[in-house]
């Protein structure tokens, strides 16, 4: 066994919350009858706690970006525990995401910043692409597994006496456990634990809770982990080498546990989403991978084909409409490469006649001045496009049709404002910036003008689109490079070595 002081992450478990109910999760999600969603207070004595520890703290769930707080306690965690070097990144677009999160782990994390900074373990929802730039920004490790994909979860919840094990073959099995000695203690709202799993544990069976949530709890040594050795006995971390497929969201039980589950309510068990085990011969599923994770042997399986959440499905098109002939030529066009589009037409007889000739077009909205002001005209527009990636652009700007599915097969970061080459009129946002967010609806109204509205995106946050920015390639690859060279690090082997590492996955096999 492992003292947390020699462990290269310790979490902080903000909520068990979750999107899924994978088989036999860490988290038992699934089983709770109310889940839970750490306080400010708690979560703010958490970093404290953690003070002189060097390595990793990680925000996980549940899913934790479905935290109402997950915004600010991120923020927090990254004032309080910051990464050595932190590199602005991922504003351009993205083929391989999963691909490029390995990159970044890589190079920024285990490289840079020697493994000492914030790291975030999610599922990648909806609510992780909302809070996408800041996640970007500052967290120098991401642990990424949508769960839809071929991912083995071995059973948790098995006690080793209904096993027939014996004090004497239990103790070494114990000490030797993969998840105690790989992964992380951890902090619930009931306390720290000297492991993640034994802190779910006593959440999922209201236990005695954990050792006090103050400075150097994380120094104790095995010796010293007592009565939280108990939840061993009712765990199958040590066990088991063989598992089931997360996606069938079933859990595999021992008689003993199934009981202690029944008597919580579980609505897990209640949906009939558990399997009772023959104890006689409990390793059901399949071998575990042999590999550094256990679930899964390709890192880019981490998120399934099959998510489409990073992409954007829909892009709708906002148009500043002068001369109704014009847009009349280009209407089809438009309507063939959008989702939906908004005519804002700023001189009130432009806008009748667009209303007039638009009027039986169902993708089509025609909006006219708003108390003469262009803030509050652009602002209602932005309001019918929606929460999804929008095209500014003029009525007689050119956008490719093989651009819109370029788009598509990406992913951006929805913090960007994004220019097309060649067409600097066009351009390409997302509401969810936080260039937008901070400045708000009045802040949008103040804008007399398109130039203005630009301004509200920092420098750093405008990117030019390639002719092809949909190829195979690393896009921050340069910029890494780049940055080696000017940093001022006596040592910068293990940087070019990743960097040649890097490069070298991106190579075309022969």
């Amino acid at each position: 066994m492992r003292s947390p002081k020699d462990m290269r992450i310790i979490q902080i478990d903000i909520t068990n919350a979750c999107i899924h109910q994978c088989s036999n999760c860490t988290r038992f999600c699934g089983h709770h009858k109310k889940n839970f969603f750490m306080d400010w207070e708690t979560f703010r004595k958490s970093v404290e706690s953690l003070h002189g520890f060097e390595h990793c703290i990680g925000i996980m769930g549940g899913e934790p970006t479905l935290h109402p707080q997950f915004e600010r306690f991120a923020q927090y965690l990254a004032e309080r525990h910051r990464a050595d070097s932190l590199i602005h990144l991922t504003r351009k677009p993205i083929v391989n995401f999963p691909q490029y999160i390995r990159d970044k782990n890589y190079f920024v994390n285990e490289c840079l910043n020697q493994c000492k900074g914030i790291g975030l373990w999610t599922s990648i929802t909806g609510q992780y692409y909302r809070n996408f730039e800041l996640i970007q920004d500052i967290f120098n490790y991401q642990s990424i597994n949508d769960h839809k994909n071929p991912s083995l979860h071995q059973p948790l919840l098995a006690s080793r006496k209904e096993m027939g094990i014996s004090d004497a073959e239990w103790i070494p099995i114990r000490d030797n456990c993969v998840i105690q000695n790989m992964w992380s203690a951890s902090i619930t709202p009931k306390g720290a634990f000297f492991c993640e799993v034994a802190a779910a544990l006593d959440m999922l069976f209201d236990g005695p809770g954990g050792w006090a949530i103050e400075q150097g709890w994380w120094q104790r040594e095995p010796k010293d982990f007592g009565y939280q050795l108990n939840w061993c006995e009712i765990c199958g971390g040590a066990l088991f080498h063989s598992g089931r497929l997360a996606s069938e969201e079933i859990d595999d039980v021992s008689p003993l546990l199934y009981e202690k589950l029944k008597n919580t309510g579980s609505p897990k068990v209640k949906a009939g989403r558990v399997m009772v085990m023959d104890m006689k011969k409990p390793q059901p599923g399949q071998p575990m991978p042999d590999t550094k994770n256990r679930y899964l042997t390709n890192f880019n399986e981490r998120v399934s084909n099959e998510n489409s959440v990073l992409f954007p499905d829909t892009i709708n098109a906002i148009v500043f409409c002068q001369s109704v002939e014009t847009i009349i030529e280009k209407s089809n066009e438009l309507q063939k490469n959008f989702d939906h589009i908004v005519m804002l037409a700023i001189d009130k007889v432009v806008s009748k006649k667009l209303q007039a000739v638009m009027i039986d077009q169902a993708k089509v909205t025609v909006i006219s001045s708003q108390l003469d002001s262009f803030g509050r005209t652009l602002n209602k527009a932005i309001k019918v496009t929606g929460s999804t990636w929008t095209c500014l652009l003029k009525e007689y700007n050119d956008i490719p049709e093989k651009m819109i599915q370029q788009l598509k097969r990406v992913v951006l970061n929805p913090g960007v404002l994004y220019s097309l080459h060649g067409e600097q009129d066009v351009k390409i946002f997302h509401p969810y910036a936080l260039a937008l967010r901070n400045v708000c609806y009045d802040g949008i109204s103040q804008c007399d003008s398109l130039s203005k509205f630009y301004a509200l995106w920092n420098e750093k946050n405008q990117v030019i689109l390639e002719n092809h920015f949909d190829m195979p390639k690393n896009p921050d690859y340069d910029e890494w490079k780049l940055f080696t060279q000017e940093a001022k690090i006596e040592d910068k082997s293990h940087l070019y070595r990743a960097l040649e590492k890097i490069a070298q996955d991106y190579e075309p096999e022969s």
